[in-house]
């Protein structure tokens, strides 16, 4: 089986480049397929993230003739291709690009890492943009998904045959890291992901800043990269309006042993977004794995992340974001008693569930039964087994 994956591995750091890496490791690393990256470098940095520009234009030519290329050197038997989100730039390249993917590779598989394309639309089928995007995502072969939730999507465009993979993440828990402090009346909250207000970046600031009156050993941690139009000076004016600068680090991009080390030295972990591309919450797995508690929205996905067993508030959006984060975040600061037991719980439904073997391709051995040859290596494997019995004639 000759296998493409196709997409953009960091740099830059977000959720679904980290996780077309790990696609590309564990097709290579199978040993019934051939694999063959096929890259995209469509955006350097997220400031260009969801941007139109004549770098992408040309970006794209190149994407078609790296493809050309590997299908020049044989067929490919399944393509799996990385969906854009609900952005009209992400849009536009997948109507640009899948209808090539079809043409080269015998079946084509869509992973729906960015999601929120189905709302996008949602209430107007017929806008010609959503009407294009339908006639080209319905020639995939499947779909995957990494929740129940965001199976939203591919139904919504007609995808008959839907794959829900939660994702899974190695082990790189190391209690050497954990400095955590033991005064109930302090706690170090963190935050991983992008700065922007759709993933609830100024409503967590804001919070924070109300709490400190009543709470005021707290400190938060901002870990990653804005993106546009926010900027890092936009943040650290929002910080200094709210004067809470002594008591907030930004962090920036933290990668290795300094990611690690912030969610050890970490009490808590927050994760207050409202992206409307938001699938998979990857950061709420490493927040598991390093037995935080936590604290969400109810947003999308998130709760079938974190499960009902969760050491967790998950709180609902049904108002302003930053009245209810602080509410949410004041009754989770109070329950300051039960952080070590949620964290503990939280580590251990990582264990049970989200753990990553040190050779898993879980993504593969979902993917590839199922879509690329269950019927295929079925027949392969009957027929080596009739080849291997006595000849009975």
């Amino acid at each position: 089986m000759r296998i493409v994956v196709a997409g953009q591995i960091p740099p830059p750091y977000g959720g679904q480049n980290i996780m077309i890496e790990k696609a590309v490791a564990q097709f290579a690393a199978h040993p019934d397929c051939e694999s063959v990256h096929l890259p995209f470098f469509f955006t350097a940095d997220f400031q260009q993230a969801r941007k139109a520009s004549l770098g992408k234009l040309l970006e794209l030519a190149r994407v078609i003739g790296r493809l050309l290329r590997i299908r020049c050197r044989g067929p490919i038997d399944l393509l799996l291709y990385p969906t854009g989100g609900p952005q009209t730039v992400p849009i536009v390249r997948d109507i640009l690009l899948l209808p090539w993917m079809y043409l080269c590779a015998r079946k084509v598989v869509l992973h729906f890492h960015a999601a929120g394309v189905a709302d996008r639309f949602a209430g107007q089928r017929r806008r010609p943009l959503g009407v294009l995007l339908r006639a080209i995502y319905r020639g995939a072969e499947a779909a995957v998904v990494m929740t129940e939730f965001n199976r939203r999507d591919p139904e919504f465009f007609g995808i008959k045959k839907i794959l829900v993979c939660p994702h899974r993440i190695p082990d790189e828990f190391d209690s050497v890291l954990i400095s955590r402090v033991e005064n109930l009346e302090a706690g170090r909250l963190l935050y991983v992901g992008h700065l922007h207000p759709d993933k609830g970046t100024e409503a967590l600031l804001h919070a924070f800043g109300a709490l400190l009156g009543d709470h005021p050993h707290l400190r938060l941690e901002l870990v990653g990269e804005c993106l546009p139009p926010w900027t890092r000076p936009d943040v650290e004016r929002l910080i200094d309006e709210l004067g809470v600068k002594s008591r907030v680090t930004l962090s920036g991009v933290l990668t290795g042993r300094a990611k690690a080390e912030a969610f050890g030295r970490a009490d808590a972990f927050i994760f207050p977004t409202i992206a409307p591309y938001e699938s998979f919450g990857l950061v709420l797995l490493e927040a598991m794995m390093w037995a935080l508690p936590i604290l969400a929205t109810d947003w999308r996905g998130n709760r079938d992340v974190l499960t009902a067993e969760a050491g967790a508030v998950i709180f609902p959006v049904t108002g302003a974001l930053d009245e209810q984060c602080e509410k949410a975040l004041r009754f989770f600061v109070e329950r300051r008693n039960d952080w070590q037991a949620w964290g503990a719980r939280n580590r251990n439904l990582y264990l049970t569930r989200s753990r990553a073997g040190v050779a898993e391709r879980w993504l593969a051995a979902a993917i590839l039964p199922e879509v690329s040859g269950s019927r295929q290596w079925g027949g392969l494997d009957e027929a080596r087994s009739r080849a291997s019995e006595p000849d009975a004639r």
